[in-house]
């Protein structure tokens, strides 16, 4: 028989088990209501605490998970947002809502394949202003420009208030793609209206002046002075001694450039235009190496079809040593680049036809083998073709101070035939490369590349330790070189007509010919001058 005391207790522990689950129950529901009332007003650093802690208990509550989710959106924490929508989807799987969130959160993240599928499992949101925002913000970003003024214009028309000023300013960047330019200027100029006084109004004046000037010819001068210092001016190879006139292998040098261009003709299609480069480099102490080298540039841009322009380039130079001419090039380059949307690829070719004024003398034998004319056989004269492809991939960076960031790769291929055995080869360059804008409004450029380039014909170089025996014997080896090189830049802009930079470029020639086996630093700061105008 139980007791009356014992029974009493069961009742009063009972009865307070009861209390605190309600307390628990209150206090959850209250942290609910507090959370999604905050959320409501946009409060969303405070928003988020109450919400986690209510979900906690409630983790099947799709509507705490979606507001999440949305906060997370609002404060650009994208990857955070996704993972608190895809919650809330599991949970309400194909609630319009819910759907058209996740889609802004993956688009935001840098996921444009996953944005499009969810956008594209809800065919309902085609009817909604935000969702197809969004469908013509990821038609543009792939490239097929008039699906995307077909969304944007059809957002606007549902619920402009809910998608300006994002709607109107890609509109009019999409018209402008399009050569629609006064459409564009419409829509640009409708965010600078409704929005003055705004980061949009300032970026659509922007693009006002851009289309401004884009029916107009432009024409520029830019010119640039620095210091370099450079580890070997005379490439010196791997053992060799250097003449009797020549110091030592290392100096500094003033380098300045010039570049003076105009755009000769131009449609709202089609551009072409002139270019007038010099450089010249003036040594500290080995002057034999002080060099000019100007050169001229035409081209002719156009389109092709949508998303791909083609540019034909012409290019000569003439280079002097010491004052003495040394070399000249002719060189011929079509490419066509495409706008993918994930980045545009660029496909290239070229041919070019050098002449060397610089003749080898030739090695009477002795010392020099029998039956070899080094003269002949050093003549660098010759003709090339090239080939390759790049591409450039923007890298999101809405979560990081930096402003923007590409990363680009490509393979070259190049045949050059000599009239002398020693030059003729084959190249094959696998090459990569990283830009920023950084916060300082610091740019950033680092790039680097792999060579391997096989010649056709054993080097008439000796190697220094086999200039012994008289005659002296060469490599009966195919002369065969891998190139690696890396090069960085720093610069700012100073004003809007000055930028000043810091770059370094480094390049390894390994070489089975002792004469090509180098290594080359060099280090530089520049000042540069740009001035443009309309013509």
């Amino acid at each position: 028989m139980i007791h009356w005391r014992h029974a009493l207790v069961g009742v009063c522990l009972a009865a307070a088990v009861a209390g605190d689950a309600s307390a628990v129950e209150a206090s959850v529901s209250e942290r609910r209501s507090l959370g999604l009332r905050l959320a409501s007003e946009g409060r969303c650093t405070s928003a988020l605490p109450e919400l986690e802690a209510a979900r906690q208990a409630l983790p099947n509550d799709a509507v705490l998970a979606l507001r999440a989710g949305e906060c997370r959106l609002r404060l650009r924490d994208y990857r955070a947002a996704v993972v608190d929508l895809e919650a809330a989807h599991a949970v309400a799987p194909g609630t319009p809502e819910i759907v058209l969130a996740l889609a802004k959160a993956h688009y935001h993240a840098g996921d444009a394949a996953a944005a499009q599928s969810m956008l594209a499992s809800a065919r309902t949101l085609e009817g909604d202003a935000e969702g197809r925002l969004y469908l013509g913000l990821l038609a543009l970003g792939r490239g097929e420009v008039e699906a995307a003024v077909e969304h944007l214009e059809r957002a606007l028309a549902l619920d402009a208030k809910r998608v300006e000023p994002v709607a109107s300013f890609q509109l009019g960047k999409a018209l402008a793609r399009l050569q629609r330019t006064d459409s564009a200027r419409t829509a640009f100029q409708r965010v600078n209206d409704r929005f003055d006084g705004t980061d949009w109004s300032v970026e659509a004046t922007r693009e006002l002046d851009r289309l401004e000037r884009s029916g107009k010819r432009q024409a520029w001068l830019s010119l640039s002075a620095g210091i370099e210092h450079d580890s070997n001016v005379v490439l010196r190879g791997s053992g060799v001694q250097l003449p009797s006139d020549i110091s030592d292998e290392d100096d500094r040098r003033a380098v300045w450039a010039a570049n003076l261009g105009a755009e000769l003709w131009k449609t709202e299609a089609v551009t072409a235009g002139v270019m007038g480069s010099y450089r010249g480099t003036t040594h500290f102490e080995l002057e034999d190496f002080d060099s000019h080298f100007p050169s001229v540039t035409l081209w002719l841009e156009a389109p092709v079809v949508e998303r791909v322009r083609t540019r034909l380039r012409y290019d000569f130079g003439y280079a002097w040593y010491d004052s003495d001419p040394y070399a000249s090039t002719n060189s011929w380059q079509l490419s066509f680049e495409r706008d993918a949307g994930f980045g545009a690829t660029e496909v290239y070719g070229g041919a070019h036809v050098d002449e060397s004024f610089f003749d080898s003398d030739d090695v009477p034998s002795p010392p020099g083998p029998p039956g070899l004319d080094e003269r002949r056989e050093r003549n660098r004269d010759g003709w090339g073709v090239l080939a390759g492809v790049s591409h450039t991939l923007p890298i999101p960076t809405d979560a990081t101070p930096i402003d923007a960031a590409s990363l680009r790769g490509g393979y070259r291929y190049a045949h050059f035939d000599a009239e002398g055995n020693e030059y003729s080869h084959d190249t094959h360059e696998a090459q990569l490369g990283l830009a920023a804008e950084l916060p300082l409004e610091l740019g950033f450029d680092a790039s680097g590349s792999f060579a391997y380039k096989p010649y056709r014909h054993a080097s008439t170089f000796p190697d220094p330790d086999a200039l012994t025996p008289v005659p002296y014997s060469l490599s009966g080896k195919r002369r065969r070189e891998r190139v690696w090189q890396v090069a960085t830049s720093v610069s700012r802009p100073i004003g809007e007509l000055v930028s000043v930079a810091a770059r370094w470029r480094y390049i390894d020639n390994d070489s089975n010919t002792d004469v090509f086996d180098y290594d080359q630093h060099v280090l530089g700061v520049y000042v540069t001058l740009g001035l443009g105008r309309e013509l």
